[in-house]
């Protein structure tokens, strides 16, 4: 299986894993998945004095097998288990359940393992489990740094150095989004590859480097995808609404919850045409084109966000291709 381009990630030696257990340790997750960490924690002990392992498993149990062994930060790579039966499954990434979405056979899982825009370059474990065969294997993928260089920007300074009131406004914003991170996983309603929202130029691209009004700001989390005001913004998945709202920075703005922990967003739109808890079917119209909240012009800002990282949609539509019949 060839490297995906996308990740920026060169094809290297496959190798398995024989991690830092303090590494492991440190990034373990909460709740159910805190014994099986800890048991996780425990054979890397021991693995640091075994032979290496095989980047795709063919040993018994289960097949497993990555689209590529590294990505750069804000990538994605693609990570399947086949010829296992049962519902048990478990993968764990950067101390974090995986979900994983079975294909219309029932013989394949696949999940995406993301790292944010500001992960730290450097190797990290992957484990996996099937506890009703006893299978356990682990994996090391490398996350590679990324330039993704500086945009200008020239903005009123009102939108760029927000009063009092607008400040207020800001953080009760902020407190909403941050819930929809914090809510469990939904089952997945999306499936196949995901779409442009909008068939046009990007003109502003994942990862770059803000300067806005000659001061540093934070980096791009999503493209920036050239359109007219009023032009159809269409959804990139089926999905879920769970948040339509007219925010500072964004503007009229529509999140889109996926399941499988993933969550597409859309700002700057001129109207909003969904309601929050609306279900929505890939294509369908959510709103239109336009400039509100921090915006210099009419554009849409697409973002994408899996499993808590924050990562290119761009590299989401090329990998999904994959999963198309």
């Amino acid at each position: 299986m060839k490297p995906v381009s996308a990740n920026g990630a060169a094809a290297s030696k496959r190798r398995a894993i024989r991690p830092s257990a303090a590494r492991w340790a440190s990034e373990r997750p909460k709740g159910r998945q805190a014994s099986f960490t800890k048991r996780v924690s425990a054979v890397f002990l021991m693995a640091l004095s075994l032979a290496a392992m095989p980047f795709e498993s063919r040993s018994s149990g289960p097949d497993v097998s990555f689209s590529s062994d590294a990505m750069v930060r804000g990538g994605l790579i693609l990570l399947r288990v086949q010829g296992c039966e049962s519902d048990d499954v478990q993968v764990v990434w950067m101390g974090k359940e995986i979900p994983l979405v079975r294909d219309r056979e029932g013989t394949l899982r696949h999940g995406f393992l993301a790292a944010d825009l500001n992960r730290e370059p450097g190797v990290y474990p992957v484990a996996v489990r099937d506890p009703s065969s006893g299978f356990e294997k682990y994996f090391e993928l490398r996350v590679n740094d990324r330039d993704y260089g500086v945009r200008k920007i020239r903005l009123p300074r009102a939108k760029v150095e927000p009063d009092e009131a607008s400040l207020r406004r800001v953080k009760a914003e902020a407190l909403a989004v941050n819930a929809l991170w914090k809510a469990e996983c939904r089952p997945p309603e999306w499936e196949g590859s995901f779409w442009m929202p909008v068939n046009n130029k990007i003109v502003g691209a994942f990862g770059q480097r803000s300067i806005i009004n000659k001061k540093k700001r934070s980096p791009h989390t999503g493209v920036d995808i050239r359109g007219k005001t009023g032009a159809p913004v269409r959804v990139s998945n089926s999905g879920t609404v769970v948040l339509a709202a007219d925010h500072f920075f964004t503007g009229k703005s529509v999140y889109v919850d996926h399941g499988s922990c993933i969550f597409s967003m859309y700002f700057h739109l001129d109207q909003i045409r969904v309601e929050e808890g609306e279900q929505i079917e890939k294509g369908g119209i959510l709103g239109s084109v336009g400039a509100t909240g921090r915006a210099a012009g009419p554009h849409l800002h697409w973002g994408v966000q899996i499993n808590g990282a924050r990562v290119n949609p761009l590299t989401l539509i090329e990998l999904s291709r994959e999963l198309d019949p």
